[in-house]
């Protein structure tokens, strides 16, 4: 037999297997119950690792897309958002006369 039709059947098969399960389930509901309850147990653990491994890979690629589009637009536009360039920490400010009322509202 051919691969592919091996794959094809065995899960054409499976997929039979579990729907007559399902449909079992009115007339023995407790022994069907059981049996699907470990395949959903086990389903359930697969689909938590395949939605872990989708949240990383698609943060990961939204995180580095908007980041590299960002700083190819700031580099672009000639944007320094560190300031890495600028002179100093100090920016001059313009001289304010000290009053009282200044000196206790310093912040």
């Amino acid at each position: 037999m051919n691969l592919r039709l091996k794959i094809v059947v065995a899960f054409l098969s499976t997929v039979a297997a579990l729907s007559l399960l399902v449909w079992q389930r009115r007339r023995f509901p407790e022994p069907i119950e059981r049996a699907l309850d470990a395949v959903r147990r086990w389903w359930l653990r697969v689909a938590t690792r395949i939605g872990h491994a989708q949240t990383v890979v698609i943060l990961t690629l939204v995180y580095f897309t908007v980041v590299a589009v960002t700083a190819v637009i700031a580099r672009l536009a000639g944007r320094d958002f560190l300031r890495l360039r600028a002179p100093g920490a100090w920016r001059p400010r313009r001289r304010t006369r000290d009053t009282i009322e200044t000196l206790r509202r310093q912040f």
